[in-house]
């Protein structure tokens, strides 16, 4: 086992003990109000900032920025990304519980950006930050780094109240289910041989380059995000340029210079 995985298995199970003690005790609603009242002490920009960080393209690029310096998570990145997906739209389709939005009355609390009814439980923001942190904590070598990662991503899991788009219960059991997720991925790239193919690599690698420079121009639904977007697109699409594509365009160059080379007839003049 990942020397780092105790730590983070003992955080998401804190998290769901939180959900537990949230659910028995009907506070959901109350904690709603507490939570999204609060957070307004603070400016919008700041949580639609947070929010951004928590949207699946976001989360493609600090992954792929993560990935170019430690190539070993482009394999748990897709399989954290598919898993991920299995995991949060199952229970979303599956229960379509309601969100704030269409059962508390509009004026009773802060929204901020689209207003969302539907597919409340658990939070896909709240996952993607914090399976995202939790796949940077399990391979960083700086606990420093690590805490950092985890606090911003539950910061940005936060923000889903603060916007007022889930409630405390989707955050709490979808922010564990992410470190659940981001620890079962890493377990399993480094037990399961196919998992851990060159092939796979390399076509995590260009789904996220894609998806990275997508973030650009991707409209999330959230003020004052633009800025944060295109520049964390571009720093993810040179970091993958840089330590990806070009390294790898120079080693085809070489390999292909070396076969022509040594293809070629003998010269007998």
């Amino acid at each position: 086992m990942n020397a780092r995985q105790g730590p983070l298995l003992s955080v998401a199970a804190l998290l769901l003990i939180l959900a537990l003690i949230v659910w028995l005790s009907g506070t959901n609603q109350a904690l709603f109000y507490a939570v999204n009242h609060a957070g307004h002490a603070l400016p919008d920009w700041l949580w639609s900032n947070l929010t951004l960080m928590a949207d699946t393209l976001f989360a493609v690029a600090v992954l792929l920025i993560a990935a170019s310096l430690k190539p070993a998570m482009f394999n748990q990145s897709l399989l954290l990304l598919l898993l991920g997906t299995l995991f949060v739209h199952g229970f979303k389709q599956g229960l379509d519980i309601a969100r704030p939005a269409a059962v508390l009355d509009r004026d009773s609390f802060y929204i901020i950006g689209q207003v969302l009814k539907n597919h409340s439980f658990p939070s896909g923001h709240s996952f993607t930050a914090m399976s995202c942190a939790g796949l940077i904590w399990l391979n960083s070598r700086s606990t420093g780094l690590g805490v950092v990662a985890l606090i911003i991503g539950f910061a940005a899991a936060l923000s889903r109240a603060m916007v007022g788009a889930h409630w405390p219960l989707d955050i709490l059991v979808g922010s564990a289910s992410g470190l659940l997720i981001a620890a079962l991925s890493v377990w399993l790239t480094s037990n399961v041989r196919w998992l851990q193919g060159h092939g796979q690599k390399l076509f995590i690698a260009v789904l996220l380059t894609l998806a990275a420079g997508y973030l650009s121009v991707h409209q999330d639904g959230y003020p004052y995000t633009d800025p944060l977007a295109l520049v964390m697109s571009v720093v993810a699409v040179l970091t993958a340029l840089l330590k990806v594509w070009l390294p790898l365009a120079r080693l085809l160059y070489r390999a292909f210079s070396s076969r022509d080379g040594g293809t070629q007839a003998p010269n007998r003049s």
